[in-house]
């Protein structure tokens, strides 16, 4: 399957995929957080969005897709406090287990080595989510601090997470 998967930058163009993306993963994943309020969220305002990130040397948006429809997504924001690239990544349920996440990961490290102007990239996961916590390792993440409440779901529940950083020398 992975030559019918194509990883894109997003652009404005696919404003509207990535919000239908970003409203199926709110509802099948408690390992990835977007948006409280989706509903606000319009195309339009997504555009702009996507155009403004497509411009900048700090933030990224990786968008992949199956057939024309949106599967799987990377995010890279810097974050002002600690001038790294705060990754996100989330794919479809019915894709997980196919290397989609790893792939996704590769990339926003190659974005980050040869494009970004950050000096390296840094994450939150779940400690539960083994999966992730592995793939991040196996690309060079480090675990850097433990969260005993890090993350708390929908229902009101907490989570330990774990932050992961890579440098890039």
């Amino acid at each position: 399957m992975s030559e019918e998967v194509t990883i894109t930058e997003a652009t404005r163009e696919d404003a509207s995929a990535v919000l239908t993306l970003l409203k199926q993963l709110d509802e099948e994943t408690e390992t990835f957080t977007v948006e409280d309020d989706l509903t606000k969220l319009t195309v339009d305002i997504e555009a702009c969005q996507l155009e403004l990130i497509q411009q900048s040397h700090e933030n990224l948006v990786l968008l992949a897709k199956y057939q024309n429809q949106a599967i799987g997504l990377a995010t890279v924001m810097k974050d002002e406090t600690h001038k790294l690239g705060e990754v996100g990544v989330a794919v479809l349920k019915s894709f997980w287990n196919q290397g989609l996440g790893t792939a996704l990961v590769e990339e926003t490290i190659t974005w980050g080595k040869s494009f970004s102007w950050l000096p390296g990239l840094m994450l939150t996961v779940q400690k539960r989510n083994q999966g992730a916590r592995h793939i991040y390792k196996k690309l060079g993440f480090e675990e850097i601090q433990s969260n005993k409440k890090g993350f708390q779901d929908k229902n009101g529940i907490f989570y330990a997470t774990v932050d992961m950083q890579l440098q890039f020398s």
